[in-house]
């Protein structure tokens, strides 16, 4: 009797572990399922043609409406604020008003014409690939500016110039923000900047060769137009810098903290070191959930910058992770940092 009743313990212990068993492998399975679609679903989102309800080609025509309301913008600013106020402005825009000033040429002619030099420059130095970034505002900013001279439009009816300066500085940057969302370029002293980067001044970054063009075009404007003409201007580069940034980002701080997990580091490392000019650290990190080991990129840099990280991973790697966080302040040595010895406002 005992023999039996221990038997049917033992029988039924069995079939309790089996049973934790079964439930125990259904369970796995269904995770692994989960996980499976989860993955599928993950790559999907990376590769789908739609984004958020849209096909390719609507986010791309939606990019294309965006950059020519931004070369609207500037346009019109340029014919109808800047120029009867007898202002001026850095990169092509200034230079254009300085052969304009010397020659009596119409102006968005003269801008024509250094866009479709400027243009041929990338072609050769840069290939196709760059040209298509630029071609879109090269020729529909001058474009703009014909149509607007046609009109013969003026915004301001007092020739205030500190006031023609400050809603120039807002009209341009709405456009460069504008145009910079929109994933475009006006081909101007960008493309020169990338020209000299890479066939000159390869250890130099995009943005500090950008800021010399434009500072020295600014300073040969004083010899041009006067001085009070470059104090003007700078105010009026200032603003749009700061609206530009505004258009970008939002209110944000000028300073954020990007972590980036990407399968391409390397990649990005060399962009951002070589293209934008900063410095990065790195670190290996354990994904708890998948337990695998992948490196992590961390860098400090202005909202901007950070745009065209985001664009560079958007292009080349869409399942990247990145978390942004809002940096008050840095002490240190690198653009945009506050020197440790200094005290913080």
């Amino acid at each position: 009797m005992k023999e039996k009743i221990v038997k049917k313990i033992e029988i039924k212990q069995s079939e309790t572990i089996k049973g934790k068993k079964l439930k125990k492998n259904a369970f796995q399975e269904r995770l692994a399922k989960e996980e499976l679609a989860a993955y599928k679903a993950n790559r999907i989102a990376a590769t789908d043609p739609e984004y958020k309800g849209k096909t390719k080609l609507q986010v791309k025509m939606s990019g294309v409406l965006l950059a020519l309301l931004g070369a609207i913008m500037g346009a019109y600013a340029t014919v109808s604020i800047m120029i009867p106020s007898g202002l001026t402005y850095g990169g092509i825009t200034g230079l254009a008003r300085m052969v304009q000033n010397y020659t009596g040429w119409n102006y968005s002619l003269t801008y024509y014409a250094f866009t479709f030099v400027i243009t041929i420059l990338v072609w050769i130095m840069l290939g196709l690939k760059e040209v298509k970034k630029i071609l879109l505002l090269s020729v529909a900013y001058p474009g703009f500016m014909l149509l607007f001279e046609l009109l013969d439009t003026k915004l301001l009816e007092s020739n205030d110039t500190f006031l023609a300066a400050v809603f120039c500085g807002v009209a341009f940057g709405v456009s460069n923000g504008l145009t910079f969302k929109a994933g475009f370029s006006s081909g101007g002293t960008d493309s020169l900047a990338k020209i000299i980067k890479f066939k000159r001044l390869p250890h130099i970054g995009i943005n500090d060769i950008t800021f010399v063009i434009n500072t020295a075009i600014v300073v040969v404007s004083a010899v041009v137009f006067g001085i009070n003409v470059m104090l003007y201007t700078i105010i009026t580069m200032y603003i749009s810098m700061k609206v530009g940034e505004m258009v970008m980002f939002g209110l944000t701080d000028k300073l954020i903290e990007l972590n980036i997990i990407t399968e391409i580091p390397d990649d990005l490392k060399d962009y951002i070191i070589n293209e934008i000019g900063r410095g990065l650290t790195s670190s290996r990190i354990t994904g708890e959930y998948t337990g695998e080991m992948k490196k992590q990129l961390k860098v400090i840099c202005s909202p901007r910058e950070g745009f065209l990280i985001k664009r560079f991973l958007a292009e080349r790697d869409p399942q990247s992770f990145v978390s942004v966080f809002r940096v008050n302040s840095v002490w240190g040595v690198g653009r945009g940092f506050s020197d440790i010895r200094e005290i913080d406002n």
